[in-house]
C-alpha cells in the first residue's frame, strides 16, 4: 500500500511537470515560420519579477557581487534596484526608452536612453539585445528582423541564425526542440567577435521556458546574472515602480 501511495504521488506530480511545459517547438523549415513561432511564444507574458545576483567583471577585474531585483512590466516598464548587505547600491526605472538611474552613495542622478547609461555603468554595450531583453535572458528577434536574415540552417538540435545590419551581424543558436536561444555572437563588419550572449539553465516556470544562468561578455567586460527565483504574471502596482529621486541628487543627462 505504501508503495503505491508513493507510485500515485510520483505520478501526479510528473503530470503536473509536463502539463506545464509548452508543446515542443515543431519542426520549421524556413525563417518565416520560426520568426512566427518565436514572435508568438511570449504572447501571453505580461509581467514578471526576478530576483538575482549578478557579478560584473570591468577591464578583467571582478567587481563585488550583488544582489538584484528585476520587476517588468510589458511592453517596456522596468524597474531594477541593486544592492548588497542591506544597502541600494542603484534603483532605476526605464520607461519610454528612457531611463533615470540614482546612486545613493553619491546621490548622483542619470537620465538617458536605458542603453547608453548602462554602458556609462558597466562598460558593456547592451544595444545589440535590447537592456531589458539582455537583462532577463529572452530573445531579441521580432518579424521585422526578417528581412535582414542571411543564413537560416534548422538541424535536429540546433537552429543556426544569422542576421546582417549596416555595420555588425548577428548569429544564433536555438535549441530546435524547444525554441530556447542558447548563444547569441555579434560580429563587426570586419568580422571582429564584439560580444557574445550565452543562456543556460533553463527553466520552464508557468509555461515559459527561462534561463537561469545569463552571461554577455565584450572583450575583458562580463555581465554574469545568475537568476534566484522568477514570479510569473503575478500582480504588480504602480507603487512596484516607484523611483523617488532626493531634490539634491546632482543630475547628469548621458548621450554617448
Amino acid at each position: 500500500m505504501r508503495n503505491h501511495k508513493f507510485l500515485f504521488v510520483f505520478l501526479f506530480l510528473t503530470a503536473g511537470c509536463v502539463a506545464n511545459r509548452p508543446a515542443p517547438l515543431p519542426p520549421v523549415t524556413s525563417s518565416d515560420e520560426f520568426f512566427h513561432l518565436i514572435a508568438t511564444r511570449y504572447d501571453s507574458l505580461r509581467n514578471q519579477e526576478v530576483r538575482a545576483s549578478i557579478d560584473l567583471t570591468i577591464d578583467g577585474v571582478r567587481e563585488r557581487r550583488a544582489s538584484a531585483l528585476v520587476r517588468h512590466r510589458f511592453p517596456s516598464d522596468l524597474k531594477l534596484v541593486v544592492g548588497g548587505f542591506g544597502t541600494v547600491v542603484m534603483a532605476a526605472r526605464a520607461q519610454d526608452d528612457t531611463l533615470h538611474v540614482h546612486l545613493p552613495r553619491e546621490n548622483r542622478y542619470l537620465v538617458g536612453h536605458p542603453e547608453d547609461v548602462l554602458y556609462v555603468l558597466t562598460d558593456v554595450d547592451l544595444s545589440y539585445y535590447a537592456y531589458d531583453r539582455a537583462i532577463l535572458g529572452l530573445p531579441n528577434l521580432s518579424p521585422l528582423d526578417v528581412s535582414r536574415v542571411v543564413r537560416f540552417e534548422p538541424g535536429k538540435e540546433n537552429i543556426f541564425l544569422e542576421l546582417q545590419y549596416d555595420l555588425y551581424s548577428r548569429r544564433l543558436w536555438i535549441e530546435a526542440s524547444t525554441g530556447s536561444l542558447r548563444e547569441e555572437r555579434v560580429y563587426h563588419a570586419d568580422g571582429q567577435l564584439v560580444s557574445a550572449r550565452i543562456l543556460s539553465d533553463y527553466r520552464w516556470e508557468n509555461g515559459f521556458a527561462f534561463p537561469r544562468r545569463i552571461e554577455i561578455h565584450q572583450g575583458e567586460d562580463v555581465i554574469l546574472i545568475q537568476v534566484k527565483s522568477r514570479a510569473i504574471n503575478t500582480g504588480l502596482s504602480d507603487e512596484d515602480f516607484a523611483l523617488p529621486i532626493p531634490k539634491d541628487a546632482t543630475r547628469y543627462d548621458i548621450r554617448r
